[in-house]
């Protein structure tokens, strides 16, 4: 937290993700205000009663008439805060406009932040892991649900309403809707579930994951139920060689790029470099995409603390495609990886 305030008086936070993570508490109606010496919480009266119950360490402030933002901006000319971070990437026009001090009453500057924000979020505390693994580990008993459940004559939104609801169950929400993809949809990484009926000898690729108290999970796993097609094997075989690559030489310190390029490079020399479509991974928390990337474009150092997603695929149009993806955390000579489900090719029969 101190490297916030390096250079900066106060942080204005409206976005509903670093809402979470500097407070714990799940509302979206907020603003808080950072500073050296104190930390405020700015809401309205529907909460005020529970946000002080929670947020032990704020001083919550009623907003007036005019609206969260601009009883935060008040609050700051009140203070006399000078210096004030800001939300850059993610913060709305509207409330820029509302939070701008100009013309001859002009009181502070604000400056861009959320770099500085994105740095802390990058490198997971402990108490943050422990809920990732807790996602995961749901995440992980999911699929093994699925794959006693899912049979020809199954629809993809069927499939995905299953996943659903045993997540729920196991006490935690969706970390994003899941993809779930039967035969040729397979080779559309992004596909959306819909009416396609799974059919004997279909190629199967479910990527979701588990949100554990605010903190989210991602997996991703390609089967077969029935026989595989021609060339799935070998396809199959290519995306989890590029994984299992990526995952022995992957470690803090190298630069998003650099791990991108492990598993590239094996997908290349196995021939289907040009179906690999997608970057190799993602940090995830609080969000499910997260910075910095395993990208081809991230300079990016990944730091101690990280985690990340290790997701080779190759997709061949209008035929078929792979996935597989795992969730690890960055050490400084290794990963650790926090996915347990099977990565060796699932024939059901």
């Amino acid at each position: 937290m101190e490297k916030l305030f390096e250079n900066l008086d106060a942080v204005v936070i409206v976005t509903s993700s670093n809402l979470y993570y500097f407070t714990r508490y799940s509302n979206d109606d907020a603003v808080v205000l950072l500073t050296k010496e104190k930390k405020y919480y700015v809401c309205d009266k529907r909460v005020s009663e529970e946000a002080r119950e929670f947020l032990k360490d704020f001083e919550i402030v009623e907003m007036d008439k005019l609206g969260y933002t601009k009883t935060t901006k008040n609050l700051i000319i009140k203070l006399g805060l000078k210096k004030i971070g800001y939300e850059d990437w993610s913060i709305s026009h509207r409330q820029y406009k509302i939070l701008e001090c100009e013309g001859i009453f002009k009181k502070y500057k604000l400056f861009p932040a959320e770099h500085l924000i994105s740095e802390m979020r990058s490198v997971k505390r402990e108490d943050e892991l422990e809920l990732i693994k807790k996602a995961q580990k749901v995440t992980d008993q999911v699929f093994i649900d699925t794959l006693g459940y899912i049979k020809p004559g199954m629809t993809e939104l069927e499939v995905a309403s299953f996943m659903n609801s045993k997540t729920y169950s196991y006490g935690c929400e969706l970390a994003f809707p899941p993809i779930v993809a039967f035969g040729k949809n397979t080779s559309k990484p992004h596909a959306h579930p819909g009416d396609n009926v799974l059919q004997e000898n279909d190629v199967v690729t479910l990527d979701f994951g588990a949100k554990y108290k605010g903190y989210c999970s991602d997996m991703t796993r390609s089967f077969v139920v029935g026989e595989a097609p021609e060339g799935y094997v070998e396809l199959y075989n290519a995306v989890l060689e590029a994984q299992e690559k990526a995952l022995s030489e992957l470690k803090a310190g190298i630069k998003g790029k650099e791990g991108d390029a492990i598993a590239r490079n094996v997908l290349k020399e196995r021939g289907y470099g040009e179906y690999f479509t997608h970057s190799l991974g993602h940090s995830l928390g609080i969000d499910v995409h997260e910075g910095p990337g395993l990208t081809p474009k991230c300079n990016e150092i990944i730091p101690v603390g990280s985690v990340l997603s290790v997701e080779p695929g190759a997709y061949i149009e209008g035929k078929y495609g792979v996935r597989i993806e795992d969730i690890v955390v960055f050490q400084k000579s290794k990963v650790d990886n926090l996915t347990n489900s099977n990565k060796n090719l699932i024939i059901l029969k």
